[in-house]
């Protein structure tokens, strides 16, 4: 028996598909320079940054509005017929977006009960989570080069915070690391549902998908930005600013996280969770060399290992895995 051919995915080298994972990758490599250009010198930040996010999420919003409000003017069949309110498909779109509120909040928790360095390691368990959840939500079907491309990029990513790793090492709990494993479910299983619900509906535009996901978004980080500004029993002093110090340069931040989003919304759609996991981890390598060109910092040895691994994950995964054929099971031998 002919050995069978894997299952195709996405096709990433075509230019229309290049252009939306190049641009994907180009934002997510600018995320952290960016939050470095909105920190004060001593890193901290002088401005409420909750407010930052619900700004975006806002501008992302509108985009979104304005996209459905012209497309309902130019009467287009093929688009109005989605405009129709649609209770039970809004509604999903709130399971994302209490995800990520949840993720977001319980951060903090754990980082009551670990070091900053532990957070960051555990944090990339999540490349696998996303793979297991897609075969377990989504009936994804993954061969064995897939599964090693996945695991050679969480080692890499793990490499990498390792050799970052500080005197303090790493410190944590047992209540750390279970609040850690509810995070990185958060973390797999909003982009990995996020997929399933647009992918569900492939002709519904995605700008209409994104006005229903953005409407949470809204609603869960005004939530954070109002809750951000309610002083602990715990603090002395005045009360948080609802916006702190506001400038061009944060001004500029919820622009530039805005039009992130909205690349990230492409990215999940098209081509899913998995691939969004391999340009975020991809981009550690870019931000790096940014880091190096622009604000003085230096590559070790070590560092440059874990690039190498990364990008031998993504060749793995894109590539190799294209044309990858799976063996056929031997013919059963016949009893005598």
């Amino acid at each position: 028996m002919a050995a069978k051919a894997a299952a195709s995915g996405p096709n990433y080298f075509s230019a229309e598909s290049m252009g939306f994972i190049l641009a994907a990758l180009f934002f997510n490599t600018l995320t952290a320079p960016v939050v470095k250009m909105t920190q004060n010198d001593e890193g901290s930040y002088d401005y409420n940054k909750w407010c930052i996010y619900f700004f975006a999420e806002l501008i992302k919003l509108g985009v979104a509005l304005a996209w459905c409000v012209n497309a309902r003017k130019e009467n287009d069949p093929q688009v109005t017929k989605h405009l129709i309110f649609d209770r039970a498909d809004f509604f999903q779109y709130a399971v994302p977006g209490f995800v990520f509120f949840a993720q977001n909040n319980l951060s903090f928790l754990a980082l009551q009960h670990m070091n900053s360095s532990a957070f960051q390691l555990l944090m990339n368990t999540r490349i696998v989570s996303v793979a297991i959840l897609a075969v377990v939500m989504l009936g994804k079907r993954m061969h064995a080069l897939e599964w090693t491309s996945i695991v050679l990029l969480m080692v890499g990513a793990m490499q990498y915070q390792l050799s970052g790793c500080g005197d303090d090492g790493y410190k944590i709990d047992v209540f750390g690391m279970s609040v850690m494993a509810v995070i990185v479910l958060c973390a797999a299983g909003g982009n990995v549902y996020t997929q399933k619900v647009m992918q569900r509906k492939m002709d519904q535009p995605l700008m209409v998908q994104n006005a229903m996901l953005y409407v949470w978004g809204v609603i869960f980080n005004g939530a954070n930005w109002l809750l951000s500004a309610v002083p602990s029993s715990e603090s002395h002093g005045p009360p948080p600013s609802l916006f702190g110090a506001i400038g061009g340069v944060q001004v500029f931040s919820m622009a530039f996280y805005a039009i992130y989003g909205l690349s990230i919304s492409i990215i999940l759609k098209r081509f899913g969770a998995i691939t969004r996991t391999f340009i975020n981890t991809a981009a550690i390598c870019f931000t790096a060399l940014i880091d190096v060109l622009f604000f003085g910092a230096t590559i070790t040895p070590l560092e440059l290992t874990t690039f190498g691994v990364i990008m031998l994950a993504v060749y793995l995964h894109t590539v190799l895995g294209k044309n990858y054929v799976v063996p056929s099971p031997p013919p059963a031998s016949s009893e005598v």
